[in-house]
Parts: C-alpha cells; sequence; structure tokens
C-alpha cells in the first residue's frame, strides 16, 4: 500500500491562527499522516485478511486510531481555550484576543474530527444528546445565533448569578461552539462588529462579559470530559468505556458495531449536505467553514485508509475481498470533496458530498459485507 497522502488545512485557510498554533497544528498533521513518527508500534499480527477478524481488527485500529484520539485531543483543546481565555481576561488587549481567536480555530478544527462519531457518549440521550449541547445546529439545522446573542445582551445588563447552575441550565440553543464564536470574534453591540480593537473595547465595557466567556467554556469542559470519560472509562453507568463495547459488539439497541459507525459517519455527510451546505453555512463569523470541512474530510479518510502499510483499515478490507474498485469511487470522490473544500467551492462540494453519502449507504457496506438495515435520514 502506498503511504497515505493527506491533504492537510490549508495555509489560505489558516489565517490568524498564531505561530505556536501553526506549529501545533503542523505536528499533529505529522502524527495523523505517519504513524512511524509518532508511535513505533507496528501491526504485525493482522488475521487473516477478508475474514469477520480483519474486519474486527480494522474496527480496532478505527477506535483506537482515530475514534479516541480525536476525543481526547477535544478535551486537551477544550481546555487550551481556557486557558487562553483567562490569559485574555487577565489582560484584555489584541493581542491575548488573537491567541485567543486561534484556540477556538483549533478547538473547531478539532470539533470535526469528533462530530461525525455520533454514538454512544455522544448520542446519549434521545431528546437532548450531548452533541447538541456542542454544536446547536446539529438538532435541525437551525442557525440559533441571535438566540445566543439574546442570551448574552439580556445576562450582561442583569444581575443573574453566572455559576454552574446557570450554565447547566441554558438550552442547546443557547450554548456550545457557536456562543463561544459570538463571544469571540463580535462585540455585543447592535452591528456585531468583527474588528479586534471593538471587541476588546467591549470586554473593558462589559464586566460580566469576561465571566459568560469563562463559564460558557467551563460548560464546554464539562461535555469534553464526559465525552472522553464515556469512550475510555465508564459509559452511561456500564462500568465499561465505549470503546469496549463497540469492539465487542455489546450495543445496547442490539446493532452490530460496524454498520452503526459507518451509518453514523453517512448521517453525518447527509447532514453536512441538507442542513448546511443547501440551506445554511456554519461558523461564518469566524468565516472558519471550509477549513472545518477539511478536517472532516481528512479524518473520514484516515479511518478508510490509515497511514500506512502497517495499519489495517477499512479500505484493506473492501480490496482483500475484491472490492477495488469500489475503494476507488470512494477515493475519487473523496478527493473532489477536499479539492471543492480547498476551492470553497459550495456547488462543487455540494455534489462530492453527495456522492460521499452515497459511498456510505452503499459501495462501502457492500464492500465491507455488512447490512445497514436503517431508514437513511438527514441526521436529525
Amino acid at each position: 500500500m502506498e503511504p497515505l497522502l493527506l491533504e492537510t488545512i490549508p495555509v489560505k485557510h489558516l489565517n490568524n491562527i498564531s505561530l505556536i498554533n501553526i506549529t501545533r497544528l503542523f505536528i499533529f498533521i505529522v502524527c495523523t499522516t505517519s504513524i512511524s513518527a509518532c508511535d513505533t508500534k507496528r501491526q504485525n499480527d493482522v488475521p487473516e485478511a477478508g475474514t469477520a477478524d480483519s474486519l474486527n481488527f480494522a474496527l480496532n485500529n478505527v477506535i483506537e486510531k482515530n475514534i479516541v484520539p480525536a476525543i481526547s485531543t477535544f478535551k486537551e483543546e477544550t481546555d487550551l481555550l481556557q486557558t487562553n481565555a483567562t490569559t485574555f481576561c487577565a489582560s484584555l488587549n489584541q493581542a491575548n484576543l488573537t491567541a485567543l481567536q486561534a484556540q477556538w480555530k483549533m478547538l473547531s478544527l478539532q470539533w470535526h474530527r469528533v462530530v461525525m462519531y455520533n454514538l454512544g457518549p455522544l448520542n446519549d440521550d434521545l431528546i437532548f444528546p450531548v452533541i447538541n449541547f456542542i454544536e446547536s445546529m446539529r438538532q435541525h439545522g437551525t442557525n440559533y445565533t441571535n438566540t445566543v446573542r439574546g442570551e448574552l445582551a439580556a445576562r450582561l445588563s442583569d444581575a443573574t448569578t453566572l455559576n454552574q447552575t446557570y450554565f447547566d441550565s441554558l438550552s442547546f440553543t443557547r450554548v456550545g461552539i457557536l456562543a463561544l464564536e459570538v463571544l469571540i470574534f463580535e462585540d455585543s453591540n447592535g452591528v456585531h462588529s468583527t474588528d479586534t480593537s471593538l471587541i476588546v473595547s467591549d470586554y473593558q465595557a462589559n464586566s460580566r462579559k469576561c465571566d459568560y466567556l469563562t463559564g460558557m467554556i467551563q460548560l464546554l469542559s464539562r461535555h469534553a470530559n464526559t465525552l472522553n470519560d464515556g469512550w475510555q472509562i465508564n459509559f452511561s453507568s456500564t462500568g465499561k468505556p465505549f470503546k469496549e463495547i463497540l469492539l465487542k459488539g455489546e450495543l445496547e439497541n442490539g446493532a452490530e458495531s460496524v454498520p452503526a459507525l459507518i451509518t453514523a459517519i453517512q448521517k453525518y455527510l447527509d447532514y453536512l449536505k441538507k442542513r448546511k451546505l443547501e440551506v445554511i453555512l456554519d461558523a461564518q463569523i469566524a468565516d472558519f467553514f471550509y477549513q472545518n470541512i477539511s478536517s472532516a474530510l481528512n479524518e473520514i479518510e484516515k479511518m478508510l485508509q490509515g497511514s500506512g502499510a502497517d495499519d489495517f483499515r477499512f479500505f484493506d478490507q473492501m480490496i482483500s475481498i475484491g472490492f477495488i474498485e469500489q475503494v476507488n469511487i470512494v477515493k475519487s470522490n473523496l478527493a473532489k470533496a477536499k479539492q471543492a473544500a480547498l476551492n470553497e467551492n459550495r456547488s462543487e462540494l455540494t455534489t462530492a458530498i453527495g456522492l460521499l453519502d452515497g459511498n456510505f449507504k452503499r459501495e462501502i457496506p457492500d464492500g465491507l459485507n455488512v447490512t445497514l438495515g436503517i431508514n437513511f435520514s438527514d441526521g436529525d
């Protein structure tokens, strides 16, 4: 197998990310594109290819090398955002604001490595799952920016105690990454300016705004901890980490693990196309939509293909049982989607994401010899 050549987040998409964060992002990219560069453990004990054991082996690699690291790093990026916010609030200036904005972008990129894995800890409640409290648009594709602004304006003008009880009581429409984008990338005046000098002045004029920012980040941090603990320690009081439950095929609803994972990613792609690309883009205040999608596509590629000859993944399983043409179709559509995101071409990206959505309904489950057994929806 040829070494994986992942498209990273393009230079044109790294505006306003600090040198430190660019360095961190470069290290992150090296580690995701070359296992040998960051992990000396080699996978030489692959079961006989094309068997149920080899499919489970590929699933284990996805869990241990994609999902768990993505969740863990999301938690770390949330913690770093808190650190940057503390620094900014201690000294309200444009340099510290720029660093805070850069860290929000790092957090947002990481979230788009996580959001597609909407099962287990992310999908922990039928009505109010954690995923909605991190990305509010995930519910029905509704843009809640004005709702977030309204809640912020009300709290800046009253004496409500901004403690954990208050933030925990907020609906998903008022919190999450969107709320932090509003707090970090625009002022709270009527024009909602993105001028950094005006944002700093707004914080200086509103002493409660830093309390609101800090409380909102702490709420996100609690959700990130819940995700991380659920995947690695104890999910929903089962006494087992969800990674073990998924690998052993012990899902509560009786679903099989690989079909459940494939379905989660298919629903993400369908949601991305029908609720965002065909309706309204998110991350518009930060002007960061296409960078986020590039990150998500890179994650999907690595999940399917791995990072080298010793990293057995779903594509390897498909090839081993003769589905080479189907693998090439998926690779081609991934390449089209990544190029469209790089070019910020909404029309072409919409088409390419639609093709990938179809691949996760047909070519990929067929090539893995699994049955999805679901009614496809738009990911709601």
